[in-house]
């Protein structure tokens, strides 16, 4: 009788024998290609994208992948499918500690490269938008971080999601430019509280996405759209940024600790929401707000 576990005990298996019959030695190359779909990749992008090149872009991406972010982690939480190395300990040649359907690198694959394609030259966008995403699917399954489903999971997702992005971006953006702020902050408030009913114990998301949704908002009319300086201005702010998100991030973390204890942890998701909710608002109005006041940036008219 065919189960989700017969299924997953036959995938682990054929996993075994791929890393058998191609060897360890492919290990450190796919980690390489898992790190060009992985969080910390994108997190260095987003920002670069939306402090140095085009501000209306990066706040589109920026919010494309927290959605999309969101969506892997609340189906993850629902299906609670284990992962390859939870079977066979041996094929775990990397290992992460959530469920693994659907696989977010696959999902984010899709995702972030469906968007950045748009920036490359007409001849490259069909082999990446097809290649990589492939790529990292197979590094996953390698790795013993995800079954076959998984990977064929996060990429029905990710094309899922953003082809639903691509079909209501333009109807959000007419209804929200002749919306004012606070119509703007209220949408915002309510997607991210719906977001925590949905995951109310994991607020990293819901946090980050109130903070800059609402960042994005205010800084609309503050910081030109497109950046057209040079190489070494655009260096400059992005060091600029990342130095100064560092900072804040480092003393929101330092000061959570002593705040938890005080409250003995009882508001650990809450003080997560918060802390989440100012950085997104730093990145996404902060730093831009910085670079004017340093003068490494124009401010629109």
């Amino acid at each position: 009788m065919f189960t989700i576990a017969t299924m997953h005990a036959t995938e682990a298996q054929i996993i075994q024998q791929l890393q058998t019959s191609l060897g360890l030695w492919l290990q450190i190359p796919m980690r390489i290609v898992s790190f060009f779909a992985s969080e910390a990749f994108v997190i260095a992008i987003v920002p670069a994208l939306y402090w140095c090149f085009h501000r209306k872009k990066g706040a589109e991406l920026g919010l494309l992948i927290l959605g999309s972010a969101f969506i892997n982690l609340w189906i993850k939480q629902l299906l609670m499918w284990p992962r390859p190395f939870q079977l066979i300990p041996s094929v775990g040649l990397a290992h992460e500690s959530t469920y693994g359907m659907p696989s977010g690198h696959s999902q984010l694959s899709i995702v972030f490269w469906a968007f950045m394609v748009q920036f490359l030259p007409k001849k490259w966008r069909v082999p990446v938008l097809i290649g990589v995403p492939l790529i990292i699917g197979f590094s996953r399954i390698y790795l013993g971080v995800h079954f076959i489903t998984d990977v064929l999971g996060g990429y029905l997702v990710g094309i899922l999601f953003f082809l639903f992005f691509k079909l209501i971006a333009p109807h959000v953006e007419r209804l929200l430019q002749h919306s004012e702020w606070r119509i703007r902050v209220v949408l915002a408030a309510a997607l991210s509280f719906i977001m925590n009913l949905l995951l109310p114990n994991d607020t990293m998301i819901s946090g980050a996405f109130l903070g800059a949704s609402v960042g994005f908002a205010f800084a609309a009319g503050k910081m030109s759209s497109s950046q057209s300086d040079t190489l070494s201005g655009k260096a400059l702010r992005y060091a600029v940024g990342l130095a100064s998100t560092g900072i804040i991030y480092a003393a929101l973390k330092l000061a959570a600790g002593p705040i938890d204890a005080v409250s003995a942890h009882s508001q650990e998701q809450l003080i997560r929401f918060i802390r989440y909710a100012i950085i997104g608002g730093w990145i996404s109005l902060g730093v831009p707000f910085l670079f004017i006041k340093l003068k490494l940036a124009g401010q629109e008219n």
